[in-house]
């Protein structure tokens, strides 16, 4: 498990440095500062609300891949990373970094180009592919990789963990999240589009639908 960690740290570090760079501080509006640190102070909170359920399920919010939709990669990646390095224990930093950070931030920044790339250019294929179906493939994603990697540190067989009763309620609790979210998207978009980032004005509303 400690040469995983080390690894995930690996892969990570890089992805952090590069977010530094690209994250766009120095030229940053107020408008979007604004946004970077409200966005980020609400997750925050939403955070400190997870509690432990039976079944070793933990009723908690992830929030990366609705991140990623609203400040774009790098603001979403350096936000998560420093949540996460607050909010949970440091002796599975590397992990968890990867997992519930990278992870979902990568997949979702993934789906947005996908959908841009292969569908057609219709606010609706936005609201509907990227917020509710992709946020909820993104979170069904990083649950069943989060148990994959539980089942290794516990030495338990990887298929009987996401094959159980377990993953279903990972997955229930993924589905919920990614309905609000995508909710939440949708108002975002219709009353203040700025704060969602990957909704590009120019690609979504000046072509002929």
């Amino acid at each position: 498990m400690i040469a995983l960690q080390y690894a995930c740290l690996l892969i990570l570090l890089p992805c952090l440095l590069d977010a530094v760079r690209r994250s766009g501080i120095e030229k940053m509006s107020r408008d979007d500062l604004f946004i970077w640190i409200g966005l980020t102070g609400l997750i925050f909170g939403i955070l400190l609300c997870t509690r432990d359920l039976p079944e070793g399920v933990t009723l908690k919010y992830s929030g990366a891949a609705f991140m990623a939709l609203t400040l774009g990669y790098s603001r979403a990646l350096l936000s998560m990373t420093l949540l996460l390095l607050i909010t949970q224990p440091w002796a599975n930093a590397g992990v968890v970094l990867l997992v519930d950070a990278l992870l979902p931030i990568w997949l979702m920044i993934f789906v947005v180009n996908l959908s841009r790339r292969y569908l057609p250019a219709n606010p609706f294929i936005f609201l509907l592919g990227c917020s509710f179906i992709g946020l909820f493939t993104v979170y069904a994603v990083q649950q069943c990789v989060g148990l994959a990697v539980w089942s290794v540190s516990v030495d338990t067989p990887i298929l009987s963990t996401l094959f159980s009763e377990r993953t279903g309620l990972h997955l229930l609790l993924a589905s919920g999240e990614a309905t609000l979210e995508g909710m939440i998207i949708t108002i975002l978009v219709v009353y203040f589009p700025q704060a969602v980032l990957l909704f590009d004005d120019e690609f979504y509303l000046s072509r002929p639908m």
